[in-house]
């Protein structure tokens, strides 16, 4: 196919994308933890500053389909969308087909003590999100303990329906489903 004049490069779509698939690869062949930047670009074909364009930082890469699950979140949020409600659309965007492989195959890949160090920012930003969503909710409890423990019960909903999600194998049902199932288990379904 034939580039338009002016354009240089290779397309932003397939750049991300080789750059994701290219990481896979070799985290799987050398684990994660012998795995470069550099080697990672070069095996995707793309420069540095191709890869700083898409990510911040090799962990990102652990975290592609989690981080854009939580600013499809961010999104329903902040366009007024109920907390329940925000957190079901998100789950629902996530194909089942998108199980991160750095989390599924952790031990092959050694991530483990990379998810559990860059983990924790994600957790945070959702729980940070919910927090902020429900103290608009519930503006005369916007300081309260209850706006806090329920922001805390429906993180931890979430986080542990993702990880009941990874762990489901290739008899997995939707993400959704385990995301209903686990708000049901907190009494906050909504």
């Amino acid at each position: 196919m034939a580039r338009e004049p002016g354009s240089a490069g290779r397309p932003k779509a397939s750049s991300r994308g080789t750059i994701e698939e290219a990481a896979a690869e070799l985290f799987l062949e050398q684990s994660y933890s012998g795995t470069t930047i550099e080697e990672i670009t070069q095996r995707a074909g793309v420069s540095r500053a191709t890869f700083f364009n898409y990510f911040e930082s090799k962990s990102d890469l652990l975290w592609i389909d989690a981080d854009r699950a939580i600013e499809r979140l961010s999104e329903c949020l902040a366009s007024g969308m109920r907390v329940g409600d925000a957190i079901a659309r998100a789950a629902s965007e996530v194909g089942a087909e998108r199980v991160p492989l750095a989390v599924s195959q952790a031990e092959v890949m050694g991530t483990r003590e990379e998810l559990v160090a860059s983990g924790f920012a994600r957790v945070a930003r959702v729980t940070a999100l919910i927090r902020s969503a429900l103290a608009n909710e519930w503006v005369e409890e916007r300081d309260s303990l209850a706006v806090n423990v329920r922001a805390n019960a429906l993180a931890g909903a979430v986080i542990a329906a993702w990880g009941a999600w990874i762990r489901g194998g290739v008899d997995r049902s939707t993400l959704l489903e385990y995301t209903h199932d686990a708000l049901a288990l907190v009494q906050l379904e909504q």
